[in-house]
């Protein structure tokens, strides 16, 4: 009986972790983002953010900018594009443990303006949110 206690506590204790990946908004690591980082004049900002949770935990999104792969997400990470202003072709597309076709947008970006866009958790879908100026 005694064995079967500490088994249950053992159980219950693993089910009460949380892995850091999975809790909050965090930088995409430096390591899996590959342009659109230096700022320079006339830039526009654009940021994406993937958002939490664990459908889609397996899948990675392959983020595209005018047809070239700039970064790579999982889930619960944001990035930062500082990007020319003018009408940039924003797309994304899942890879990994999940794959779909690739969902492009048009981003309209002028120079000092910031847009959102968000990703759901599934990495399936690019939908962009209010703008704001910097």
């Amino acid at each position: 009986m005694r064995y079967l206690a500490v088994a249950a506590v053992v159980l219950l204790a693993g089910c009460a972790t949380q892995n850091d990946r999975h809790v909050g908004i965090h930088d995409v690591p430096s390591s899996t983002v590959f342009a659109f980082q230096d700022t320079a004049a006339g830039d526009g900002t654009l940021n994406i953010v993937r958002d939490q949770g664990l459908w889609g935990a397996g899948c990675s999104s392959a983020i595209y900018v005018d047809d070239k792969v700039v970064a790579d997400m999982e889930i619960g990470q944001q990035l930062v594009l500082r990007v020319p202003a003018g009408t940039r072709k924003l797309g994304v597309m899942p890879h990994g443990a999940c794959s779909s076709d690739r969902v492009d947008v048009d981003a309209s970006v002028q120079q000092g303006e910031t847009m959102n866009f968000t990703i759901p958790a599934s990495g399936e879908g690019l939908s962009a949110q209010t703008a704001a100026k910097s």
